[in-house]
């Protein structure tokens, strides 16, 4: 019920928000037309003052050639820079108010997509506990009255009830691997997400490559959790087993280790706020064959990665985004350092090591807390003879 009554708040207040920038939309159009209108008024103005000005200079005693007295004066009127800083402005604020329709939008698109998939969830649940009770009763009395048997998915409020009282089972992995595109090794992560009922029966699964360089096997196996607890919170689970093969991040959520890395305590810290979001919510140390279905799903999302851009027409290349500047760069532009395969576009690459060897340093990554050391000849690539 709380749930109805947040999602019916949360659209009207967004068809409010739609209605307001529809009006700011009308007005912006309004006050530009108004600008145009009134500043070719103004230039109008502006050209007969000039001429009226002209037609009272008095005559020279010499009669001008035939050309310039045929000719009409002519004037130039050198554009406004404040004209140009309007229309950028304006611009600007319509391109801001269709970015905010746009994701309206798309919240709008994605919480029905996210209704669909609980109802989605509901029925295959109900139908699992419905072939249970099928295959529970006896064969004499379903010939007796099976043909009356029926228990039709929505009726009265069972489903939650019983989705709320049952322990799901969550699943997750976070794979981070080398491999081989177009003939140049590339670091690609994946995470694999499987959420399963009571008695070990995939509801729901996600894969989803992990975009990003310098991700660690931490970093990833963190996100993959995170994944995971976000998808059972959409499907409204609130009773959950967290089964966990990588024994360094069981003990930081457990909160027997802490975390080294600021990285990843904030990752850590995120799993720990969406626990308490849980009825119950208890993470289990399980061996990697325990891990139903999540590894295969994490491998499916690195080989996409991979097989994609082999399967893309011509011209088109594997790109990464590098961590520094956060631009979409050509895989070939992206230099990874040796020892550790840290990787980074060249551009913030030249930068990094032109300041340190400016200041008379010897380059090293530039990832954070990372002592690899940058050699002369794998600079080359990067570095221009200057």
């Amino acid at each position: 019920m709380a749930t109805t009554t947040t999602t019916t708040t949360r659209a009207a207040s967004d068809d409010d928000l739609h209605s307001l920038l529809s009006e700011q939309r009308r007005e912006l159009m309004a006050a530009q037309t108004l600008e145009c209108d009134l500043d070719l008024a103004f230039r109008l103005q502006l050209q007969e003052a000039v001429n009226a000005s002209l037609s009272l200079l008095p005559s020279s005693s010499t009669s001008p050639p035939t050309s310039q007295t045929q000719s009409s004066p002519s004037v130039i009127v050198i554009p406004d820079q404040n004209d140009t800083v309007q229309a950028s402005l304006s611009s600007l604020q319509s391109e801001e108010i269709s970015t905010i329709e746009q994701e309206l939008n798309d919240r709008k698109q994605s919480e029905l997509e996210m209704r669909r998939m609980r109802e989605d969830f509901d029925r295959r649940m109900h139908d699992q506990k419905v072939a249970g009770e099928i295959l529970r009763i006896p064969d004499d009395e379903w010939l007796e009255w099976g043909n009356n048997f029926e228990k039709p998915f929505g009726e009265g409020s069972s489903k939650s009830v019983e989705n709320n009282r049952s322990i799901f089972k969550l699943y997750f992995k976070g794979l981070v691997s080398e491999e081989m595109v177009r003939d140049q090794k590339v670091i690609l992560a994946g995470i694999g997400v499987a959420i399963c009922d009571p008695v070990d029966n995939l509801v729901f699964e996600i894969r989803k490559p992990l975009i990003g360089n310098g991700m660690s096997r931490q970093a990833a196996e963190a996100k993959a959790l995170i994944e995971g607890l976000n998808a059972a919170l959409a499907l409204e689970l609130k009773r959950i087993v967290v089964s966990c093969d990588y024994y360094p991040l069981y003990q930081f959520v457990i909160g027997r280790w802490p975390p080294k890395q600021r990285k990843i305590a904030t990752l850590v810290n995120q799993v720990s706020f969406l626990q308490q979001k849980f009825t119950y919510c208890n993470p289990t140390f399980v061996a990697r064959n325990d891990v139903k279905y999540a590894f295969k799903l994490a491998r499916d999302a690195i080989v996409s990665q991979v097989t994609i851009p082999a399967e893309s027409s011509c011209g088109k290349t594997l790109q990464e985004t590098c961590v520094i500047c956060l631009e979409d760069t050509d895989a070939e532009h992206i230099f990874s350092v040796d020892g550790c395969g840290h990787r980074y576009c060249f551009s913030c690459m030249k930068q990094h090591v032109e300041v340190k060897l400016l200041h008379g340093l010897v380059p090293k990554c530039p990832h954070e807390g990372c002592k690899s050391e940058l050699s002369v000849d794998s600079c080359g690539k990067f570095l221009t003879s200057n």
